[in-house]
């Protein structure tokens, strides 16, 4: 038998297109090479979450579901997403800085608790465009193993990983992370990414959750306990090699600080995290060289992200944001400070188009690698 293998996919708000041209061309690959099990159990967080129960939603349809969503990435505009005119974002704004003046939020401000941006335009896209009850269906006709999707519990501090899946995956537990056995719906959709701050928080059998990358300090893991032997992961941070004397030197403006703590949030767990998993196999490999015994097994993972800064291709097109999105982003720094912030909010068909674009041209030029890996050599 082939070992199970799992599709992960990262947060990161408008970069989630990316993502969206990676699985659309990591399906023409495993059609091509007849190995379509790397979609029998997905993960998301964040908008990750979005691109996961999309496809798992219509996991019937692999090829329609992966064009559909680069189409839906493609046309996608900031009112798609969040309330854009003036009068909802000033007087959450208002609200959201007199609450944080008043050193926490006061119960006449709980309701809209500590979000910049009222989503329920997202809520009705996805209600739109999921059909969450196909995923039971997916399930009981074998298509599909598992869907999983993380959120953090503002209440515990913890992350949470919303499982639904076939009767003999059961719940686990690590520090920090546990997981739920339930059926995926628009409201752990929401909640897995809403973006902290800028995105209100969601509420799921009567507890407020935030966007999971919070406590997604193993992005890795609910695959892995799902059973999944063999990873294919799609993050959405161009990796570069950085030397501090020729980095350029950006000024700790509110807009950059800001960008360097949402990068924390958002993507520096996966690269942790494979690094973990690396030294892990090593491991091992190590004892079974040795013949001792161990209760772990290797994880192969195949890691693919942008060969592009998606930071830079946002930066040029800054000027697609809606007038109050500027106007406010205006007082975070200059738009190179600012930049990795309006990366994750440029909800924009020219940004997402591109981004669809580029994650395709990244996984068709690792078309022998992605080839490999789906049909490993016993």
């Amino acid at each position: 038998m082939q070992p199970k293998s799992a599709l992960v996919l990262s947060g990161g708000g408008a970069r989630g297109a990316y993502q969206a041209g990676v699985v659309r061309a990591l399906y023409e690959i495993a059609r091509s090479e007849n190995s379509l099990s790397v979609f029998r159990i997905i993960t998301g967080v964040s908008a990750g979450s979005i691109n996961a129960s999309y496809i798992a939603s219509r996991a019937d349809d692999l090829d329609g579901a992966t064009a559909h969503l680069c189409d839906v990435w493609r046309n996608l505009e900031a009112e798609d997403i969040f309330r854009t005119d003036y009068t909802s974002v000033t007087r959450n704004a208002l609200k959201l800085m007199r609450g944080l003046s008043l050193g926490g939020i006061s119960e006449k401000l709980r309701p809209i608790a500590v979000g910049l941006l009222p989503t329920d335009p997202l809520r009705d896209l996805l209600n739109r465009s999921i059909p969450f009850s196909k995923i039971r269906e997916h399930i009981a006709n074998d298509l599909l193993d598992a869907v999983s999707v993380s959120a953090t519990d503002y209440s515990t501090s913890i992350g949470v990983s919303f499982v639904q899946a076939k009767p003999q995956i059961k719940n686990w537990k690590s520090a920090n992370r546990i997981s739920t056995l339930q059926e995926i719906t628009v409201d752990h959709i929401m909640a897995s990414s809403a973006i902290p701050l800028f995105f209100p928080p969601v509420t799921v059998d009567g507890r407020p959750y935030g966007d999971g990358s919070l406590r997604n300090t193993a992005p890795l893991s609910p695959a892995v306990h799902i059973g999944a032997e063999r990873l294919f992961v799609v993050g959405v941070r161009r990796w570069r090699d950085i030397e501090l004397s020729t980095a350029p030197i950006l000024q700790p403006s509110l807009g950059r600080v800001l960008s360097v703590l949402i990068n924390a949030i958002f993507m520096d767990a996966a690269e942790i995290d494979l690094e973990r998993l690396r030294i892990i196999n090593q491991t091992v490999e190590q004892l079974k060289k040795a013949g001792l015994p161990t209760p772990y097994r290797p994880i192969e993972a195949f890691y693919i992200c942008p060969s592009e800064g998606l930071s830079d291709i946002a930066q040029a097109r800054g000027d697609d944001l809606p007038k109050i999105i500027r106007f406010l982003m205006a007082g975070l720094g200059t738009p190179e400070e600012a930049a990795e912030i309006l990366s994750y909010l440029l909800f924009e068909p020219n940004y997402c188009g591109a981004l669809v674009d580029l994650g395709y041209k990244d996984a068709i030029s690792r078309k022998s690698e992605i080839a490999a890996f789906l049909n490993p050599t016993p």
